[in-house]
């Protein structure tokens, strides 16, 4: 298993780091969120189009990328399989509708799951849990060859992340506050730094990756093993 790191920031964030998009290579291509940018972002890390996105939620830094993926699938005569919550899907077609792209629509094989759905892709098992973020919002487990890695997508402390992410490889968890921010970044169904850190000691994960950034850089407090995060970074499970 390679996770590639093609996004990292928040809505509101460096523009040099990028909207969210986790790149997993197992025996599928998998592509957790799609923000803005995100096709370019694949070129530039020198990456084949995914067989399958997930998105987690519809807020614009994590969907935006979806159309310009579909018209490139389109373009080289295939499909994109794009699961996410029924929501999710909706939100999806109403923004190639806004673009005046419905037609792509013929190009995305859609898989609604439920918020605690699960999915098998070849060998592969993808795994859902509901986070507590201000919509509906999933975390995702993605499993292949003894190994796992789990992503928060958008979300305040959440017991579902803690459980779906046990024993994983790796936790990609946002941070959109620093130590002190917390109440801020909780009111709005995010986490600060110190979050992401509890989570992963009570999932027993073997490192964390933080992303999602906000404006000021991340501090992280100590307690656990950091993978950090840049355009384009490649870690092997």
């Amino acid at each position: 298993m390679r996770v590639v790191v093609l996004g990292l920031g928040g809505w509101i964030s460096s523009p040099w780091l990028g909207y969210p998009a986790i790149y997993v290579e197992t025996d599928r291509r998998i592509l957790l969120d799609a923000g803005e940018g995100t096709y370019a972002r694949l070129a530039q890390c020198g990456l084949a189009l995914p067989d399958v996105l997930v998105l987690t939620h519809a807020h614009g830094d994590h969907i935006l990328g979806a159309p310009t993926l579909l018209l490139m699938a389109r373009r080289g005569g295939g499909r994109l399989k794009v699961v996410a919550t029924a929501s999710v899907l909706s939100s999806l077609r109403r923004i190639l509708e806004a673009v005046d792209m419905p037609h792509l629509q013929q190009n995305m094989d859609p898989v609604e799951v439920p918020p605690d759905g699960e999915v098998e892709e070849g060998g592969t098992r993808i795994a859902f849990a509901p986070a507590r973020h201000s919509v509906e919002t999933v975390h995702v487990r993605v499993e292949h060859g003894g190994r796992c890695v789990a992503y928060s997508g958008d979300t305040a402390p959440s017991d579902s992340l803690v459980e779906l992410a046990r024993g994983c490889d790796l936790l990609i968890h946002e941070v959109s506050g620093n130590p002190g921010q917390e109440e801020a970044a909780h009111a709005v169904g995010h986490s600060a730094t110190g979050d992401a850190v509890e989570m992963a000691r009570r999932a027993g994960v073997r490192a964390l990756m933080p992303v999602h950034y906000y404006l000021n850089a991340p501090l992280i407090p100590p307690g656990v093993d950091i993978y950090v995060p840049y355009p384009c970074a490649s870690v092997e499970l």
